[in-house]
Formats: C-alpha cells, structure tokens, sequence
C-alpha cells in the first residue's frame, strides 16, 4: 500500500487513511502478506517508480491511488501493479458524497474485496469481514486519528478523537485496538503510568472481543504481558499467534518480544529477522534494535532505528546505541535531541557526557536513579540501569539491573555482552547478577519446554 496523492486540497488525512483502510481488509486475507503504512509512507511524493518502490519492498504488487473532493463529491480512484511487468492488476473507482464517509467505506470494502483480492489471485471468502462503522461523526474523526504520528502531543491528540469515536461507535473493532495502541504510548512516553496502561488492555481486550482476527490487537496483548513479567504465559500466547499467522510481521514481533525479556537474544534477532524480511519499515520493529545492542553488535542495531527515524522513540534510544559503538562524541550530541524530563535519562546523559555540565553529575545521577526504580517495565530498568553503569554510578546501576532481574527480565545475554556494562563487570557484586540472571532464564526454559496442560 502506497499514500494515495491528493487531487484537490481537501480532505488531506484520507492520504493515510485510504491506504489504511485497504491494508486492513487485504490483512484479513490469509494468503496475502500485506506491507502497511508504515513501511510506505517514505512514498509519499508523485511520480514514483512503483517497480523500483516494489522491489525496494519486496513485493509482487503494489495497490495505489488519487482522489478528488470537489464539488460535494469525492472520487477515490484505486489500482494494483504487477511490480515485475509494471502492469496494470486492477483498476476502479469510487465515488461517494464528501460528506458520507460510511458509504466510502462500504464502496471501497466491497471494491477491494470483490475486485482488488481476485486480482491478486486469492478469493473473497478467505478472510473474515471484521466489524463495520456505523457512525458519519466517529469513522470520520477515526480516519483523521490514522494520521497523527505517534509522538506525545499528536498522539494525546489521537486519544481524544479515538475516546470520542468509541462513545459514538462502540462496537467497531479497529477503533479500539487505535485506541489501545495509543494509550500504550502515553503510559510508556507521555507520562500516562500504570492507569493509561491498564486502559491499553482494556482497549486491546474490547478489540479482539469484537474481532479475533486483528493481529496488532493481539501482538500488542503479548507485549504488554510481556512487559509485566508474564513471560511463559506470554510466551505461548506469541508462539500460538505465530502459528496462526507465520507471515504477519506484527506476529513474528512479538515472539521476539517475549525471547527478549527472557533473555535469549539470539532468538529474538531471528524473529526481529524474520518480522524485518516481512515487513522491512514496519516502525513498531525499532526496538529490535535492543537485543542487537545489547548482544555487542549495535551496528546491526541501526535498520531498525531508520525504520522510525526522526521520532521521539529514536531520540531516546540513540545515545544509548552511539555509546555501544564508542562514539561517545556522537552521543554527547545526540543527548540534546532527548525530549525532557528525567525518566529517559536526558538531563543524567547531559551531565555525564557533556564537560559543562560535569558539576551537575551527582543530583542528575541521585534524580534519574529514582526515577528507574518507580519504573514498572523490567527492560527500562535495566536500560537505564546500563546507563548508570557506563556513567560510573555501580551502586545505583546494579539495584536497578538486580530489581529488572527480580521482576523476571532474564538479562542473561546482556549481562555478559552489553557493551555499557564493561566497568561494571569488574565489580564483585556483578558474578551475583549475572546468576541471578541465569536462574532467572532457567527458570523460564523449563517452563516453556513443558507441554500446556
């Protein structure tokens, strides 16, 4: 799915709300492997080459379009490309009232579903229909939620138009599983806490009671788990979802997820490999790039950082992957590219690396180590707790790796390979950790080795 281009000035979200929409109904079909949005999005432009965008991708077809909103009338024309011949699959065109985002949707289901998925060589009936929006107000302000980037104020921003989607509309399933997403990323980035993550199941849970087949809605339940310590149930729950559905990108993701909380990084880069090879711009992989720093290897870290370049995510996560590769000078300077406040670390990094800020080092040190140690997801801790380690603060570094460990994050792996850790391993107390760790991992493996009951 490319952006569709835009004829007129109207109605600009429909750019990524269009190829959003078809991407969730050809996901539905199990044949098909579909790259969404998010791997797309950098062909945004017109006068694309769609052989050259295709093979960039690693697809056979490539679905596109334009629209116009003139008039009182928009007209949405779609059509697939065969990327090794560059001809023409299928072609349509709808046209709807401007004002009658639901007809759109039921036009455009039925042309996909009726003419765009035979093109492609699959049938109709291979995949469930999912739910329907049943209200003007909320599918059009949901349309408008699609194209808000995932950053703290556009994403506060989703929340609101999403919140007042599921009061209108509550029974359509895609809304939620919006929803739930969002509200994962103000508990994790935009100081949401442990009430906006609860709301994030809750939305994920409505979402997969409305519809079982929405993959995101359950990758993202395995991560969530994943991240308050569920490890074995979570486990089974990623392994189930990859069997389902083996060429889902989202699916193979989170069964990395999971192998990497339990510390078997090698593991996790095979699935994060396998979820890449799928769908090599899918932003949700960019912490992929963990299992590879922390294995010592950050430069194979870095492709899955460009898969998200220029958000906040990356911002935070960049010092911390220049620092794994010696590039100290590099992450002086990336550290004022970190949005603020304490919990990720930016005015701690300041202080550590950047000479001006030196007398600084002890209050950023003593406010950053309190922050990790309220922090509910074991992983941020012990990233944090890496930081600390490189900074040279060891006391601080090893409560918060030691309380990562407790919470069932079995940095077995990473204890023996991150390279931020290479003070620290000098330290009596590490051998302690790094058992702990084992145990930890032990424990996990022969749970997984045995068959559910």
């Amino acid at each position: 799915m490319l952006p569709f281009q835009n004829a007129g000035s109207d109605k600009d979200f429909l750019r990524l709300a269009l190829p959003d929409e078809i991407a969730t109904t050809l996901s539905r079909i199990k044949s098909f492997s579909v790259r969404p949005f998010a791997t797309t999005s950098k062909y945004n432009a017109s006068g694309i080459d769609l052989q050259q965008a295709g093979r960039a991708m690693g697809v056979s077809s490539i679905v596109t379009g334009h629209y116009l909103s003139e008039g009182g009338q928009l007209a949405i024309t779609l059509e697939a490309v065969d990327v090794d011949t560059n001809r023409t699959l299928w072609r349509d065109q709808v046209q709807v009232a401007s004002s009658d985002s639901l007809a759109m949707h039921e036009q455009i289901t039925s042309a996909v579903r009726l003419g765009l998925v035979p093109a492609l060589g699959a049938t109709s009936g291979s995949g469930g229909n999912g739910t329907r929006p049943k209200n003007e107000e909320a599918y059009d302000l949901y349309l408008r939620s699609v194209a808000l980037p995932q950053d703290t104020a556009p994403n506060q921003q989703g929340i609101s138009m999403l919140e007042h989607v599921v009061v209108l509309d509550p029974t359509y399933a895609p809304a939620w599983e919006a929803l739930g997403l969002r509200y994962y990323f103000d508990a994790q980035y935009g100081g949401g806490g442990e009430a906006m993550f609860k709301r994030s199941n809750s939305g994920y849970e409505r979402a997969l009671a409305l519809d079982p087949n929405l993959i995101d809605a359950a990758s993202q339940m395995v991560t969530n788990r994943t991240e308050r310590s569920e490890l074995v149930d979570s486990y089974a729950e990623a392994l189930a979802l990859v069997n389902r559905f083996p060429d889902s990108s989202q699916a193979r993701f989170a069964l990395s997820y999971v192998l990497r909380y339990a510390g078997l990084l090698s593991e996790s880069v095979r699935e994060c490999e396998t979820a890449f090879t799928l769908d090599p711009g899918n932003n949700r992989l960019r912490s992929c790039a963990w299992p590879y720093v922390w294995l010592g290897q950050p430069n194979k870290a870095m492709k899955f950082l460009q898969a998200d370049r220029g958000s906040e995510w990356v911002a935070r996560v960049m010092p911390y992957a220049l620092l794994a590769q010696g590039k100290r000078t590099e992450a002086q300077e990336s550290v004022g590219q970190m949005p603020m406040g304490v919990t990720f670390g930016r005015n701690f990094l300041q202080a550590c690396l950047v000479p001006g800020y030196a007398n600084e080092l002890e209050s950023a040190s003593n406010e950053f180590a309190a922050a990790v140690m309220i922090e509910p997801d074991p992983e941020r801790r012990y990233a944090n707790g890496a930081l600390l380690a490189y900074c040279g603060e060891h006391e601080a570094a090893l409560r918060a790796i030691s309380s990562a460990i407790q919470k069932n994050y079995c940095a077995y792996s990473n204890l023996q390979h991150d390279p931020l850790l290479a003070k620290l391993r000098n330290t009596p107390e590490f051998t302690q950790l790094l058992s702990a760790a084992k145990a930890c991992q032990d424990d996990f493996l022969s749970k997984r080795a045995k068959p559910s009951p």
